[in-house]
């Protein structure tokens, strides 16, 4: 679930939302996740799930194949408009339970799944399906990242409070987040992150390989 109600409605456009995440720091955030985390080469398949305005992209090395989707019209029109004239990058408008049981050609085999920030937007029956997509797409070896939002058992109230003003309804603790994964993956690592943003707010990396 998406809360989009008043001033928030205003993220649902994409230079909108660039510029809250220049703001707050989640440029820099993202280029130390790619460097740490998604560790991304040359020629690889790259699928991001939840891919907005396709940020991401500017992170990843030149000559990767990729491929975003994201539910909203705008954003993936933002995308395509940026990289229209760049072949290995393909967008596609949907929602998980779109692609899960009818799987493109383009969706498959995948070195790497990204998923930033997409999961706290879901509940856990959508969360799920999101996470069998992404296993579904991965090659053999293949890797899954996933960055989101999360509560801790200690924190602060300000850090607390800013994780209650998002517009996904469904952050979770760091324990509900092992449990949601683990009912579609065995083995997975996860990360807790503090201090990438300008503003108190707690992050996990979920990092898993098939």
């Amino acid at each position: 679930m998406q809360d989009d109600r008043g001033l928030k409605r205003i993220f649902t456009l994409s230079w909108a939302y660039n510029l809250f995440q220049d703001l707050v720091g989640a440029t820099n955030s993202r280029k130390w996740v790619a460097e740490h985390f998604w560790r991304a080469q040359p020629g690889q398949r790259i699928i991001d799930l939840g891919c907005g305005p396709a940020t991401t992209v500017h992170f990843l090395p030149a000559g990767v194949k990729y491929v975003g989707f994201d539910v909203s019209d705008k954003y993936i029109a933002s995308a395509r408009t940026k990289y229209a004239t760049d072949p290995d990058k393909t967008f596609l408008v949907g929602v998980p339970e779109d692609f899960v049981n009818h799987l493109p050609q383009q969706m498959q085999n995948a070195d790497l799944v990204i998923i930033n920030g997409l999961l706290h937007h879901l509940d856990d029956a959508e969360a799920l399906t999101a996470l069998k997509l992404a296993r579904k797409s991965l090659a053999p070896g293949g890797r899954l990242v996933c960055l989101e939002a999360s509560f801790l058992v200690s924190q602060s109230f300000w850090a607390r409070w800013v994780l209650k003003q998002d517009r996904g309804q469904n952050v979770r603790n760091e324990p509900e987040w092992k449990a949601l994964v683990s009912k579609v993956f065995d083995k997975f690592e996860t990360y807790i992150l503090t201090g990438l943003l300008r503003i108190p707010y707690t992050l996990i990396v979920i990092e898993t390989r098939l």
